[in-house]
């Protein structure tokens, strides 16, 4: 008896306290519903987040993020997210001549390391990065090492001004390895050298600048613009594939698709001018290159009087045209230039931002998704610890139960030996 009952006491134990723990760690995962909740990624950058709802970045200016966890995009947006600052922290980064850099980064995410990026867009991104010290600038990752960034989009403008030696720009990412799969950008990016006097090192691309990552199934809609006073490396993948010294990888870039153009010029006498419709110019050959689909315009000018940009006018006035948004898609204001046509949209929005819930009487009862959405998760642990307590209860009560009817029928079994004893006939 004593040992089953030990036993059925450490069964209990063990099953309520994997409750809590159970409870604990669907805890574990971040909920991020409004842009303040964005704001906590900087306190706890290796934490594992789930989108609940698209969040609207407008009136605010993005700050890039470092971040080493799981971030799930739960298949939601990042609305007009604007970009302008950088990292504070440095990477090392190279250039065609394996020269090596300390670099800054810009993007939603500046420096990534060991973790994954999935389900995400970032729709109307408008980053305008302006600084004179080595950087790569993207939309969503700045720079990243042995992540991983799937199934995520990327739509808007990448615009970098500066003076440096070694600097790039793209879409998704600026600078890494690691692997881009199953994402699509649908980008301008507009990269500028304002120093007219020293050769620099420079890198474009739809998906990445520069680095050695794998990139299949990937789709890009890209129109670059890049001015140049040193070298172009531009693609409409991406600027350079390079591996550092010492290290070894066969690398993919299979089954993508490019559309679009790069509009550039290169100011050097001793021009290179690499401008093509994957990867600009590739320095270590371990990589396959298959199923890769373009429809690309390289389009160089010689014209190094002023700089390349989208608006083709010196003053643009634009029409705008507003699409709603619907249950099932984002709206936007596409805006279209009177002069030359040129047009892009912005100002997206959406029907599924979250809503501060109001302190009104509710009128009606609450759907099975509302109460799952507005649960606190100390709710549920709460419920997890009440179902606990009840299983110890329960099994405090049958071992008192057990052990009371143990006695009694001790003492039945006593008072039936005396009174055998006492009937028995004496010798």
């Amino acid at each position: 008896m004593k040992k089953f009952i030990s036993i059925l006491l450490c069964l209990a134990l063990c099953f309520a306290l994997m409750i809590p723990i159970s409870a604990a760690a669907q805890g574990d995962v971040i909920e991020l519903k409004a842009y303040d909740d964005l704001l906590k990624i900087k306190d706890n950058p290796s934490g594992s987040y789930k989108l609940m709802y698209d969040i609207d970045c407008a009136g605010h200016e993005w700050t890039p993020v470092d971040f080493s966890g799981n971030f799930d995009g739960n298949g939601h947006a990042l609305l007009n997210l604007k970009i302008t600052g950088t990292t504070t922290d440095v990477r090392t980064t190279i250039d065609g001549n394996w020269k090596q850099y300390d670099t800054y980064f810009s993007g939603f995410f500046g420096i990534v390391e060991n973790a994954t990026i999935e389900n995400l867009s970032l729709l109307g991104v408008d980053a305008d990065v302006t600084k004179n010290d080595n950087i790569y600038a993207a939309g969503l990752v700045g720079f990243m090492s042995d992540s991983t960034i799937k199934n995520c989009t990327v739509e808007g403008k990448v615009c970098l001004h500066t003076a440096c030696k070694a600097f790039g720009v793209a879409g998704i990412l600026g600078y890494g390895w690691g692997s881009v799969d199953s994402c699509s950008a649908d980008v301008t990016v507009i990269c500028v050298d304002t120093d007219k006097e020293n050769r620099d090192e420079q890198f474009l691309g739809g998906i990445f600048g520069n680095g050695y990552p794998d990139i299949t199934n990937c789709t890009v809609t890209i129109e670059g613009y890049d001015s140049d006073h040193g070298y172009v490396h531009d693609g409409g993948i991406g600027g350079m594939w390079i591996l550092p010294g010492g290290v070894k990888h066969d690398g993919h870039i299979d089954n993508n698709t490019v559309k679009g153009a790069i509009h550039f010029f290169e100011d050097n006498t001793n021009r290179r001018a690499y401008c093509i419709d994957k990867i600009g110019e590739i320095m270590s050959w371990t990589i396959t290159q298959d199923g890769n689909k373009t429809e690309f315009t390289r389009d160089e000018t010689k014209d190094y009087s002023k700089d390349l940009y989208p608006e083709m006018c010196q003053n643009p006035e634009y029409d705008k045209t507003v699409v709603a948004p619907t249950e099932t898609s984002y709206g936007y204001t596409e805006y279209k230039c009177k002069t030359c046509d040129y047009s892009y949209k912005a100002d997206y929005t959406s029907l599924n931002v979250f809503v501060e819930p109001t302190e009104e009487p509710v009128t009606k009862a609450a759907t099975p998704q509302a109460n799952k959405d507005n649960a606190s998760p100390f709710a549920g642990k709460l419920v997890y610890i009440i179902m606990a307590a009840i299983i110890i209860l329960g099994v405090i009560i049958t071992i008192i139960v057990l052990n009371a009817r143990a006695k009694a029928k001790r003492r039945r079994e006593l008072a039936a030996r005396r009174a055998a004893r006492r009937g028995a006939p004496r010798k």
